[in-house]
């Protein structure tokens, strides 16, 4: 008896508790299957930022050596110092300078450098080799290369936009840009500014159309008065000028008053009295 009470809460067991488990084994198939979209975006954005960090190298730099070079030390060649020359830039711009103007706005220049790379991380991606310097034995390497902050700030891009370095296009690259964490902060700036100019245009178009429509009731209005003033309208003046006229010459009616024969005449109707007479 107790054996086969056994079997039919056996029984019972997996008849509940198999469709559960083979529905929760089918939705775990199915999203794996069919990933949703944002996990996909999610993947696609990590897979594109991983392939862009594999083609650069971090590094700690060192002293800064003029306005566009400075030193780091590569930790993969037994901490060999290198010198990293900023790429695509030319030398401070000089324009109408004097000798001693153009030294300080060179010393500010290496200073700006200074800030933004002095004994910081960094992340570089050299130039290719056809522009690279034939380095000497026994000299300190130089490697021109485009060179970020930490968080992805491209540090000659920014040098050139203040005016600390010359624009000088030597090579083509993909990267001369801000990334990672710069890029996305620059993107969402981009996309607030984008939707602020649309709502201010949204907003200045209902107005125009506010005004619009209160310009054509205006007109509709005055052409509505217009029609009703019609017929009736004239009318109505024609009555009153003919009520004030009527008033005027009593409505032909002799006047019941009389003429006093006594009365001193004035000298226009004396005059009027001698035309009539004559």
């Amino acid at each position: 008896m107790t054996s086969f009470l056994r079997l039919v809460v056996t029984f019972l067991a997996l008849t509940f508790t198999l469709p559960v488990f083979a529905e929760d084994v089918s939705s775990e198939i199915r999203s794996t299957e069919n990933p949703t979209a944002e996990t996909v975006d999610t993947q696609e954005g990590s897979d594109e930022t991983q392939k862009m960090i594999s083609q650069l190298t971090i590094a700690m730099s060192a002293e800064v050596v003029d306005e566009r070079t400075f030193a780091i030390r590569e930790v993969a060649k037994g901490s060999k110092e290198v010198h990293l020359c900023i790429g695509n830039t030319g030398p401070t711009p000089r324009g109408s300078l004097d000798d001693g103007e153009y030294a300080l706005k060179v010393k500010g220049a290496k200073e700006a450098l200074g800030k933004l790379v002095d004994k910081q991380m960094i992340w570089y991606k050299p130039a290719p080799d056809s522009v690279q310097p034939a380095n000497s034995s026994g000299a300190t390497p130089l490697v021109i290369a485009d060179v970020w902050s930490i968080d992805g700030k491209h540090i000659g891009g920014l040098l050139k936009k203040e005016g600390h370095l010359f624009d000088e296009k030597v090579y083509e690259t993909d990267l001369a840009k801000d990334i990672l964490t710069v890029a996305s902060e620059e993107e969402k700036k981009d996309s607030y500014k984008k939707l602020e100019e649309a709502l201010k245009e949204s907003e200045e178009a209902k107005q125009a159309a506010a005004k619009a429509t209160q310009g054509k009731a205006e007109e509709e209005e005055a052409a509505e008065n217009a029609e009703g003033f019609g017929l009736a309208g004239y009318l109505s003046v024609a009555m009153v000028l003919i009520i004030v006229v009527g008033a005027a010459t009593n409505f032909g009616r002799p006047s019941n008053k009389k003429a006093n024969l006594n009365r001193r005449k004035g000298p226009l109707e004396r005059f009027w009295m001698k035309l009539k007479g004559a």
